[in-house]
């Protein structure tokens, strides 16, 4: 089962639920709000403690400045950064109304107050903008874990990410049992904790860990390597990348002034950058003729002072301007962390889907259990139990994130198994399309015996003998796919014939080669050995006799292939030869009065008395 067919089915459970509950208004409200979301981009929250990032990252991921970002805690109520023709904001009430705020451009300011609402008076914002980076997903920011809007009014983020959100990209400066304790609750219901891909963990503001030196990055990727071990973490998210989210959207929105402006930084000597950059005081209220102090002031507030050395140490190095956006991607962690989102979030947006349809469902049934549920329930229950695409997906996370690691041929051939390259069976054993069905199955079987010989591996764990039964299982299906499609026996036998035909129409270019190879050498011998050429027409050797005897038992074609292969040979003359040409000729006598035994044309190289 493909991810489209596990959402189809989920999606099937979801109407039957909302079927069941149409005499309750607000809970079949609710499901159906569920439903339309299955045909909408994935929605994907972006939530952590205050002061975390979540603004200045998300700018990044969009590559426009759209999310304001404050000193201090804004943020009250969820906003949704979703794709729009034109700039639009609508305010969504508590009491299901909706107000549109006439804007002609996504002013910062004006999103800034709007965030400012309390929850009991705005539910959500909805920021439409054109921006490309917004076309296959929406951005949910959410308030603070903890923050004061979430002790006031109750509306916590944990709330808003298990009705809206399909996935969770979590920002924290480094993990603390408030964090580990959010997201646990967030994978709290059985739906959850069966698919534990939905999570990413973001080292947001990485440049500051330790004394917020030029090691800063290096220190937070050390410290990401200790978590990705941890046993707890490690059961809701397989993925923790550390991340500048301030060089990222600095990056993301760098305008030509900028650039103008470091390049003339980039200009002075070593000495005088490195005193520069020492503090923050000294960089923007330093005299330097070539660079204002309002430039360079904006420029630290953009680039922060991780990402303003990095910038000029590798204009100084010789980068060009065209190169330089994308070594600071590189630097800032960004780019790893949109290849992660893709891989774990965009590819995956169907199994994510199905998710949510599911996790819907099991918040509905335990909230409102009623009688003749069960038969619900129990659908419920072998859907998610039944589903080996969310086990395949949970453990590619694990390989790709490091968590599970097996030599690497056998990585690599793992990560094609359970669909990294495409879930079709081609796909999945390394083949193209036009790959005989017969060919599949026997690569499908060989990939299952190697994997059978690794499940009994006695130096695996129990991680990795999990992994192998999850691979195993995979090919499996594969094996099971190839033995039950309905046009493999009328493809093999359409194939098999083609073969057959090319085979045939291989042996006739052979055979003609062969005789024109003979004919050639006939002559040429014919005019070495004149004697020989003016033997009369009955007169043959012993071998040419032999041939004629044994040809009469042949069918035409091995006839033909007989005679080919007698004439390549060299005249080997012996007494064995003169007998059977003695007794050939007896035979000759003897049916001279009768017509011939072939009337049918000859192969080359047989002869015919007249």
């Amino acid at each position: 089962m493909t991810g489209e067919a596990l959402l189809d089915r989920a999606r099937a459970l979801l109407i039957r639920t909302m079927t069941f509950y149409r005499d309750d208004p607000r809970t079949s409200t609710w499901l159906r709000g569920r439903l339309e979301r299955l045909d909408q981009p994935l929605r994907i929250a972006v939530s952590g403690r205050v002061k975390a990032g979540k603004s200045t990252l998300i700018n990044a991921l969009v590559g426009a400045e759209l999310a304001p970002t404050d000193a201090e805690e804004r943020t009250q109520v969820s906003t949704f950064y979703q794709y729009g023709p034109e700039p639009r904001i609508l305010v969504h009430t508590p009491h299901g109304t909706v107000q549109n705020v006439p804007v002609t451009t996504l002013d910062a300011g004006t999103i800034r107050d709007l965030q400012h609402w309390r929850p009991d008076e705005v539910a959500r914002l909805v920021i439409e903008s054109p921006t490309p980076g917004l076309q296959s997903i929406t951005l949910i920011e959410t308030p603070g874990v903890a923050s004061a809007a979430v002790q006031e009014t109750g509306r916590s983020a944990l709330a808003q990410i298990l009705s809206e959100a399909d996935a969770v990209l979590y920002l924290t400066r480094y993990p603390r049992q408030t964090d580990l304790q959010f997201l646990q609750s967030v994978n709290e219901l059985e739906t959850a904790r069966r698919v534990p891909i939905s999570t990413i963990v973001a080292f947001s503001r990485a440049d500051e860990t330790g004394d917020g030196g030029p090691d800063g990055l290096q220190a937070a990727e050390r410290i990401a390597e200790t978590y990705r071990n941890d046993p707890t973490l490690r059961s809701f998210t397989q993925h923790l990348i550390p991340v500048v989210g301030l060089l990222g959207q600095a990056v993301a929105t760098m305008t030509d002034e900028d650039f103008t402006a470091l390049g003339n930084l980039s200009r002075l000597s070593e000495n005088d950058l490195d005193a520069l950059l020492l503090s923050a005081d000294r960089f923007i209220n330093s005299k330097i003729e070539s660079t204002p102090g309002p430039v360079r002031q904006r420029l630290f507030e953009r680039f922060g002072q991780y990402g303003l050395r990095r910038a000029l140490t590798l204009l100084r190095s010789g980068v060009e301007r065209k190169d330089l956006r994308a070594a600071l991607l590189e630097e800032s962690g960004l780019n790893t962390l949109h290849e992660t989102l893709h891989q774990q979030f965009v590819e995956r947006q169907d199994a994510l889907r199905a998710r949510s349809a599911l996790l819907a469902v099991d918040m509905v049934l335990r909230a409102n259990p009623r009688p003749g549920v069960q038969q619900l329930r129990g659908e419920f229950e072998r859907l998610l139990l039944n589903s080996h695409e969310w086990d395949e997906l949970r453990l590619l996370s694990a390989l790709d994130s490091g968590q599970v690691r097996f030599p690497r041929p056998l990585q690599a051939e793992a990560k094609r198994l359970l669909g990294a390259n495409g879930t079709s069976a081609y796909a999945r054993l390394g083949r193209d399309e036009t790959t005989l069905a017969v060919d599949l199955a026997d690569e499908a079987a060989a990939a299952l015996a190697r994997w059978r010989q690794q499940s009994v591996n006695p130096m695996h764990d129990r991680v990795h003998r999990d992994a192998v039964r999850t691979v195993l299982r995979s090919c499996e299906r594969l094996v099971a796919h190839q033995i039950h499609s309905p046009h493999r026996s009328q493809q093999s036998a359409a194939q098999q014939a083609a073969q057959q035909q090319a085979a045939h129409q291989a042996a006739q270019q052979q055979a003609a080669t062969q005789q024109a190879a003979q004919q050639s050498a006939a002559q040429q011998q014919a005019a070495a050995h004149p004697a020989r050429a003016a033997r009369p027409p009955g007169h043959q050797t012993g071998r040419h006799q032999v041939a004629e005897v044994t040809q009469g038992a042949q069918p035409p074609r091995s006839r033909a292939q007989s005679a080919h292969a007698h004439e390549a040979q060299p005249e080997q003359p012996s007494q064995s030869g003169r007998r059977h040409a003695a007794r050939h000729q007896a035979q000759q006598a003897q049916h001279q009065t009768r017509p011939p035994a072939h009337s049918g044309p000859q192969p080359p190289g047989a002869h015919t008395r007249q």
